[in-house]
């Protein structure tokens, strides 16, 4: 067995995603008006209308208000996925369904949608760690209704189901471009509306999104600046030795009723920031040319860890991966916890993503029906799939997951 890394080789969980350079293209934009660099979005998307925003959230509030549904409507969402997506459906004035997944594909589960569909009045899809769902499963799920669909693809840029890019199979999508997404800028969301009857409501319904003020702008720009360097191999080594690594995922419960009621009362859909757009066509070609890599270093740990007791997702048949997280399921929710104290040991950042869903959820009515995706909140983690891993690297963590899954 190696040798555990001194902390300052530790492998932070995310990737650094901010640099010098992107905050001095912010600063030039504020006092000049930047080029509209918008092509990659119509070669990727056909959508009949496109808005910039300045937050998922925001957009997905924004088509539930777009398909005027009664109040109170019963809009179906996987449990396993970020507590922002409850928030929005709540405060668009509707109920959150929380259905169960399949833990093979993170898909939603074919039966436990065909029991629920006749109480649905629209869907939202997650396709979470960027993997896609199987659209044949929920097609033939949904058999009967006429129901509308929204795709969140916050994780999902250049996934694809069946050579069709995901948010583009649906009547409307959206993809996300904060810290910790595929093309992390620091802020900001696409609107994407694939309906035409929907997009024709979109262009006279939304309002004009007024711009930032200039030193708030910039602001924001030093703070993404801030966190990006504090992922920095050394950096992030150090503030997980010492207390404050301690208290990194045991944050409080996410959604935040008042917010929630605040946003509903004074909605004011907000453009991206002026900072961030300027950064998401060059931020989109650099993910692009990361594909390839992160899809080998898939690839090379799942064979490394062949025959161990953890498992990773197979490439789905039905589409394209664009392998941006990398979850780990383990056996049990005690073996998880203790693999994830080992590999921190060995320098090896993990993350239990939306490992409070089922928590957060019961916030707004989730009565504990979906099993399958709270086993998988509590056994999963995502380990770190950076394009700069060396093959030596990657070796390491492969072994480190093995290590620490290993009977006692």
């Amino acid at each position: 067995m190696r040798e555990a890394w001194p902390f300052w080789r530790t492998v932070p969980r995310f990737d650094r995603e901010y640099s010098i350079e992107d905050l001095g293209s912010a600063f030039l934009t504020l006092w000049r008006t930047p080029q509209d660099e918008t092509d990659w979005v119509e070669e990727l998307y056909s959508a009949s209308f496109r808005q910039f925003a300045r937050s998922g959230t925001e957009c997905l509030y924004t088509v539930l208000k777009l398909l005027k549904l009664p109040e109170k409507s019963r809009v179906g969402v996987p449990l396993y996925c970020c507590s922002a997506v409850f928030e929005a459906i709540v405060a668009a004035g509707h109920i959150p369904i929380f259905l169960d997944i399949d833990p093979e594909s993170y898909s939603l589960d074919r039966e436990f949608l065909r029991k629920k569909r006749n109480t649905l009045d629209a869907l939202v899809l997650v396709h979470v760690f960027g993997y896609p769902n199987d659209f044949s499963v929920v097609h033939d799920a949904l058999e009967g209704t006429n129901m509308s669909v929204i795709e969140d693809c916050a994780h999902a840029l250049f996934s694809e189901y069946r050579s069709r890019p995901l948010g583009s199979c649906t009547d409307a999508s959206f993809l996300t471009f904060g810290m910790h997404k595929p093309a992390a800028v620091g802020g900001g969301a696409l609107l994407l509306v694939n309906n035409p009857d929907l997009a024709s409501k979109a262009k006279h319904a939304l309002p004009k999104f007024d711009a930032e003020a200039r030193v708030s702008e910039f602001r924001h720009s030093f703070l993404c600046l801030a966190r990006s360097l504090s992922y920095h191999r050394a950096a992030y080594g150090a503030l997980l030795a010492s207390p404050i690594g301690n208290g990194r995922d045991t944050g409080k419960l996410t959604p935040r009723i008042g917010r929630t009621n605040m946003l509903a009362r004074s909605f004011s859909p907000a453009h991206i920031r002026a900072v961030d757009k300027v950064l998401v066509a060059r931020k989109v070609q650099e993910f692009r040319a990361k594909l390839g890599v992160l899809s080998r270093n898939t690839h090379r740990l799942c064979e490394a860890l062949t025959g161990s007791a953890v498992s990773v997702p197979a490439e789905p048949e039905y589409g394209k991966w664009n392998h941006f997280l990398l979850p780990v399921r383990f056996s049990s929710p005690e073996q998880r916890e203790s693999a994830r104290r080992f590999l921190i040991q060995r320098r090896v950042d993990t993350a239990p993503l939306y490992q409070n869903c089922a928590r957060n959820a019961a916030r707004f009515g989730y009565a504990g029906d979906c099993p399958q995706a709270e086993r998988v909140a509590r056994t999963i983690v995502t380990v770190p799939n950076h394009a700069w891993l060396t093959d030596h690297e990657l070796d390491y963590i492969a072994e480190s997951l093995r290590l620490s899954a290993a009977p006692a």
